[in-house]
């Protein structure tokens, strides 16, 4: 899942020069060609991926240097120049394996479902969903995307995209064989599930009011929540 092999950081190291400044196809393009299995993982490379994202996260894009990051995790600059041409570009493969990972997460978890009642569908997700929204890692994570799309919103877009977007089609994969069952139409009905499930938690992390939840506390959770979304917009049988 990381950078290495000519084909793909050479694409992504020719984009024009009004391409990187305007912030186009990036995340993007990384996203893309790491989806399609075309780039082969490296131990030093997956190495200095490691360092970058956690320093990110610790010290934010603008608060981060190449030298500050080389002395601080003993790899030296020159092996982290030798993958990465800047820290712009050693942004965006941080970003860019940090959402494969998650789409290819919702992607097992949609084949998993299939087979599984809705109660237990809905709860499935549930619980998968706050596992990866309450960690401190994600919390970290969401602000350092936050913070940089809004200077280069495509970052943003395609977080949402891969993030967000995709639970949305995941859950609205569980809800469509039950639309017989609410007045309300499959993308609506998904809207409310995870405003429902995510809302006030979200909340409560973001402003420290909430520690990082136990998974024993994710599952008292998920059920009662879920109760109370079928009794709310499910007709019963």
């Amino acid at each position: 899942m990381s950078v290495v092999d000519p084909s793909g950081k050479e694409a992504v190291r020719r984009r024009a020069p009004e391409e990187r400044s305007a912030g186009i196809g990036g995340v993007a393009s990384l996203v893309r060609v790491l989806d399609e299995g075309r780039l082969k993982p490296k131990a030093k490379e997956q190495e200095v991926l490691d360092v970058a994202t956690e320093y990110f996260l610790q010290h934010g894009y603008r608060g981060a240097s190449i030298n500050a990051m080389a002395r601080s995790s003993g790899i030296s600059k020159e092996s982290i120049y030798r993958y990465f041409s800047s820290k712009q570009q050693l942004f965006e493969a941080v970003i860019g394996r940090e959402l494969i990972d998650y789409r290819r997460s919702l992607h097992r978890l949609d084949a998993t479902l299939r087979s599984m009642d809705l109660r237990s569908a809905l709860i499935t997700v549930a619980e998968t969903i706050l596992a990866i929204i309450t960690t401190d890692r994600t919390q970290a994570l969401r602000r350092l995307i936050f913070d940089e799309a809004t200077r280069s919103p495509e970052v943003g877009q395609h977080y949402y995209k891969i993030g967000p977007g995709q639970a949305y089609t995941v859950l609205e994969n569980v809800l469509e064989t039950h639309a017989h069952q609410s007045d309300f139409d499959i993308p609506t009905l998904a809207r409310h599930f995870t405003a429902l499930l995510s809302w006030r938690i979200t909340l409560e992390r973001q402003l420290a009011v909430r520690a990082q939840p136990t998974p024993q506390e994710i599952t008292e959770l998920a059920a009662p929540l879920v109760d109370d979304f079928m009794k709310a917009f499910l007709r019963t049988k």
